[in-house]
This record gives structure tokens, C-alpha cells and sequence, in this order.
């Protein structure tokens, strides 16, 4: 068998691997036993919100909705909330939405007088929809129509080019009137140059004049030398002197030169001394190093792409370039940059109060809430990388912004490649276990490949599959802007 057909039969069985694995996830999140309180709420219209949904207080899954029905021109929801968030009778539910077109979700703010009953009808209020959103944005439209309309009634048909015309005509109207006004001035101009021609005439006539006035200069000035030859010539001594005194100067730069070539004094040690010249030559000798090793170092790009199936949210996606930097083949660095729509983590700590039954006095109690940002957020990476054998690759480091590592198996002159990768250890509602990656990868023409795997292992709740791809490749043009950088430092 060809080692292109057991790589593609290989790569075939990964693939149904993660696919059973997703399959066998999903129905492990049938189940919650964790203890709810059911309550009702009553809406205008409930589009876009699904059963299964999500009930969010402040920002954080607090529940779910049951059951959506019909009663008259209501859409009545029913959902369950977690018993260790305490739901009052002033409490008011509303519709939200994650973004412009996220998901929709029931915002619920649990109040503060009275503990409600189990099945309690809530208040309620709709929000700001997309459809309201879509109605304000088709009247902006029906504006812009009516000035489109009014610009064409203007300037269109026979009412526009009327308007044109009149245009046309003023403008040969002017033209003419131009025409009229320089042949009405012909005999202006003709006396103009005339009277420039008579001007030169008389320029020609005076310049004997002006050659008899210059001669008379030359004889005053001749008079005006003989009159203060002594003031001249105190003024030639005092040159004299000043040319004496450049010469001392110039004396004197020259004994400093030969100081310094005999190596006397400060700058003549620092430039003669064998120590200094050697220390010299030993720092340029570094930087020729830094330069052959920044010659010898190699840089690979990887820039990939992936989609996110099955998250309860929606579908995700994360995009990444990473570098890889090193002159050896059993170790090297990388650095990255990457968006994941895994979100970053808050933690708040907020107060309710609602009052005690038995005493009739209000009771505060903390309760800590974890949001997380679902949108797309950058995240950075940092690893070091060892080649262990010919085919197994270990990193740790930095690994979308937390501590981690991982270990990787490569084939077919790093062709194929099959991973996985533990990052992200703190514990939250949702995720009380690590982020665990695995992913299989095949290049299959010229350092374009293709990719896929199974996120989140250890979480049942954020476990989905993924299907991707990227092209790998080496930048020599990025090694000589490196050097140039390092030689500019």
C-alpha cells in the first residue's frame, strides 16, 4: 500500500473517531438534575427565542426556558431558574439579544421585595427587537427614496434639461460678451505698446549718460582710498594678526595630533591602547556573530482558520497566525495571535437583598457571578517547542493568553500532524475542567492543509467539532528585517 493511502485512511479514521466522540458529547448533555424554581412570563411576540434558551441574570446563565406557547394575541414562556438565585415578587423578565444578531435569551432582574412562589406569573417587558431595528432602518430608506425622488423631479425630464440649456446659454452669452469687450479695447492696447516702445527709446538714450555716471564712481572712490590709506592699512595689520593667530591654532591642533599618535593623555590611551582595540575588535567580531546567527535562524508562518459546530450558543470560529523562530530542528519558539469566540472571563461579586419572612428585616448576601464575553476576542500565545525523537513534538508556555502545554505526533516530513493540547485550568460555572484540544491535520499541496478536531474534552457544555484549514510556509525576507531591527539597536 502507497504511504499517500494509509496517510488518506488514517486521516478518514481520526476524523470518525471526533465525530463519534461529538455524537456521544451531545447526549451527555440531556441530563441537569441540578434543583430549579419554575416561573411564567408573558410577551408580545417571543421571535427568536428558542426552547432550551438561556435565562441570564446580569450577564450569567441562570437558567433555562421550558416551554413557549400561545394564549390569544401572548406568547406565554415558561422557564426554570436555580434555586441559589433568589427570585421575587417584584421581579421583571425581559427579552435580550447578544449582540445585533446573537442569540436571544430571557434577562431576568430578580427584584427585591418578597420571595415569589413556585410557578408565579413574572412581570414582563419585550425590549428592543431586530424587527423594530428593521422597521426604523426601511423609514431611513423611504427618506433617502423621497430626496432620490426629489433630485431626479429637479433635475430629470424635460424640466432638468430645460435648466441645462438655460445653462449652455448663459455661458455662450459670456463668451461673446468677452469677445465684444476685446474688440472694444483694440485701440487700448495698441497705445499700451506704443508707450512701451517709447519707453525703451529712452532707456537706449540715457545708458551714455549712465556709463559717464558710473566713470565718475570710479574716479570718487580712488580719491576716497588716497584720502584713508592709513585707516586701510591698519585694517590690512589687524588681518595680518588674525592670520598669525589662525596659524598658533592650527600649530596647536597639530601638537595634539601627534599626542595622540604617540598615545599620550585620555583620547590617545582610548585609541592606541592594545585592550581598548582589542575590546573594539571583540564587539564587532559579536556583532558579525549576531548577524551569521540571525542568517542561520528560520521563520515559518502558519495562518489557519476554523469553524466551531454544535455550541450551545451558536457556531464560533477561530482564526490564528503563529511564528515559529529557530536555527535547529529539535527545539525552537513560536509566538501568535489568535480570536476564539471562548470568551473572556469577569468575576463580580454583587449584593441582593430581599426581606426575611420570620424577622420582616431586609438580608443581604453575596452572590459571585462569572460573565463571560462571548464575542470574538485576541488572545496571544508563547511557547517553546521540542522535537523528542523524530516524531514527537512537546510545548508549553502561553497558550491563548493562559498557561499550558501539549504534545504533538508528526509523520510524512511534518506533513501530518496529530495534537492535543491542555490550557486554561481556573474553574467556572459551566467549566470546571481544563480546555482540552485535540485536532488531526493533513498537508496535501503545497503547504496548504487541512484540519480537524474536537474542542473542549473535558467540558461537556462547550464540547463541539471543529473543520478547518491553513497554509504553512518559510519567510526569509522576515529573518533580514529582523537583523536589520537588531543591528539598528
Amino acid at each position: 500500500m502507497r504511504p499517500e493511502t494509509k496517510v488518506g485512511a488514517f486521516f478518514a479514521v481520526a476524523i470518525l473517531i471526533v465525530v463519534w466522540l461529538v455524537f456521544k458529547a451531545e447526549k451527555l448533555t440531556v441530563f441537569d438534575k441540578a434543583p430549579k424554581r419554575v416561573f411564567v412570563a408573558s410577551f408580545s411576540h417571543a421571535a427568536g427565542l428558542p426552547k432550551q434558551g438561556k435565562v441570564r441574570v446580569a450577564g450569567v446563565e441562570v437558567g433555562k426556558v421550558q416551554d413557549i406557547r400561545l394564549d390569544g394575541n401572548m406568547a406565554v414562556v415558561t422557564f426554570s431558574v436555580s434555586e441559589s438565585v433568589p427570585v421575587h415578587s417584584d421581579a421583571v423578565a425581559s427579552l435580550a439579544n447578544i449582540g445585533i444578531l446573537g442569540e436571544k435569551y430571557i434577562d431576568l432582574n430578580p427584584g427585591s421585595r418578597g420571595m415569589a412562589e413556585e410557578g408565579a406569573r413574572l412581570a414582563s417587558t419585550t425590549g428592543v427587537g431586530l424587527d423594530a431595528v428593521m422597521e426604523s432602518i426601511g423609514a431611513i430608506a423611504t427618506d433617502l427614496k423621497g430626496i432620490t425622488s426629489a433630485l431626479n423631479d429637479s433635475m430629470g425630464g424635460e424640466n432638468g434639461r430645460a435648466k441645462l440649456d438655460e445653462i449652455i446659454n448663459n455661458i455662450q452669452t459670456m463668451t461673446a460678451e468677452f469677445r465684444a469687450l476685446a474688440q472694444e479695447n483694440h485701440g487700448t492696447l495698441n497705445r499700451t505698446m506704443a508707450n512701451l516702445e517709447s519707453i525703451s527709446a529712452d532707456f537706449r538714450e540715457r545708458i551714455p549718460g549712465l556709463a559717464k555716471q558710473f566713470s565718475d564712481l570710479g574716479t570718487n572712490l580712488n580719491a576716497l582710498l588716497a584720502e584713508n590709506g592709513p585707516e586701510i592699512t591698519g585694517l590690512a595689520k589687524d588681518a595680518r594678526k588674525l592670520a598669525a593667530g589662525f596659524q598658533t591654532t592650527s600649530d596647536n591642533l597639530l601638537a595634539i595630533t601627534e599626542r595622540i599618535n604617540k598615545g599620550e593623555g585620555t583620547l590617545g590611551k582610548l585609541l592606541t591602547d592594545e585592550t581598548t582595540i582589542a575590546k573594539l575588535n571583540e564587539a564587532v567580531d559579536n556583532v558579525n556573530d549576531l548577524l551569521a546567527g540571525m542568517g542561520k535562524m528560520e521563520f515559518r508562518l502558519d495562518m489557519n482558520a476554523a469553524s466551531w459546530l454544535g455550541r450551545g450558543n451558536g457556531r464560533g470560529g477561530r482564526a490564528a497566525l503563529d511564528v515559529e523562530i529557530g536555527r535547529k530542528e529539535d527545539y525552537w519558539y513560536s509566538l501568535g495571535v489568535s480570536t476564539t469566540p471562548d470568551g473572556k472571563v469577569k468575576n463580580q461579586t454583587t449584593y441582593i437583598s430581599w426581606t426575611d419572612p420570620a424577622t420582616g428585616q431586609p438580608t443581604f448576601a453575596p452572590v459571585d457571578f462569572h460573565s463571560v464575553n462571548t464575542e470574538q476576542t485576541f488572545n496571544f500565545s508563547a511557547q517553546f517547542n521540542k522535537r523528542i525523537g523524530k516524531h514527537l513534538v512537546v510545548h508549553a508556555g502561553v497558550i491563548e493568553g493562559t498557561g499550558g502545554g501539549g504534545v504533538e505526533f508528526r509523520a510524512f516530513k511534518d506533513r501530518f500532524r496529530l495534537s492535543a493540547l491542555a490550557y486554561d485550568f481556573t474553574q467556572r460555572e459551566g467549566k470546571d475542567n481544563p480546555r482540552v484540544r485535540a485536532s488531526a491535520s493533513l498537508e496535501f499541496w503545497k503547504g496548504i492543509y487541512a484540519q480537524a478536531g474536537l474542542q473542549d474534552l473535558a467540558n461537556k457544555d462547550t464540547r463541539s467539532f471543529f473543520l478547518g484549514g491553513g497554509y504553512r510556509w518559510k519567510d526569509d525576507d522576515l529573518k533580514k528585517v529582523v537583523g536589520l531591527v537588531g543591528v539598528a539597536k
